[in-house]
């Protein structure tokens, strides 16, 4: 009979422990959870690739009404692994961007045209090391101006989120990043609200972002040997 209840126990237990782990997954996974698998395992990202986001379509005819209402809808972040020992090891710097808002959003994205610097004219997304460092990303990002194509459009749905990878191999890594002291930000500049010529909509709804600009909060570039040695 003891053994019965022992058992019976063990069981209330396990059954009690699922609905526990069933609510916390529940609660907290959407933003926790996601974050935490990413930090620990780097081939997890905490979002879909932003080049698998639904592309820019018939903009001056199909758009958001919310999303066009909106005021500083998207947020940044971004996180860099630690410099690889390994001569032909790889950076993975990730850029998350993520729309808080319940309207879908356009934003300008092309893995093309993803820049390190900011030229305070043209507009997407890049990254800025400080110290300044002297890599680049083999991109080109597109020329100033009001005319943005819907090709170069990507639509963050309500509550989405995406990440985009850039990886640099170590040998194409400068002293400032080779030292552990540099930092790392995301920026998203938009500096339109692109133009249309006819349809309902008299422009893509792009300048959703107040001055224009947007950065993430620095995050270090550590580099494993350099930061043993420091402590």
């Amino acid at each position: 009979m003891l053994d019965f209840l022992r058992r019976d126990g063990d069981s209330s237990n396990t059954v009690i422990g699922i609905i526990l782990l069933v609510m916390l997954l529940v609660f907290i996974g959407p933003n926790v959870l996601p974050s935490f698998l990413s930090r620990t395992f780097t081939f997890v990202d905490e979002g879909i690739p932003c080049t698998r986001l639904r592309q820019a379509e018939d903009r001056g005819n199909h758009q958001s009404l919310i999303g066009r209402a909106t005021r500083n809808p998207i947020s940044l972040r971004v996180n860099s692994t630690t410099i690889p020992t390994d001569p032909n090891g790889i950076l993975i710097i990730r850029i998350t961007i993520e729309n808080e808002t319940i309207g879908s959003v356009p934003v300008v994205f092309d893995e093309r045209q993803v820049i390190v610097g900011d030229d305070g004219v043209s507009s997407g997304f890049g990254l800025i090391f400080t110290p300044n460092s002297s890599v680049t990303l083999p991109n080109i990002r597109q020329t100033a101006g009001g005319v943005i194509n819907d090709g170069s459009i990507r639509i963050l749905g309500p509550r989405q989120r995406c990440v985009h990878r850039i990886e640099i191999p170590r040998n194409s890594l400068d002293a400032t990043l080779l030292s552990g002291s540099a930092t790392v930000q995301a920026y998203y500049r938009i500096n339109t609200v692109g133009v249309i010529a006819g349809g309902l909509y008299p422009d893509h709804g792009l300048a959703l972002i107040d001055g224009g600009f947007l950065v993430s909060e620095p995050v270090p570039i550590l580099n494993q040997v350099f930061n043993a040695t420091a402590q």
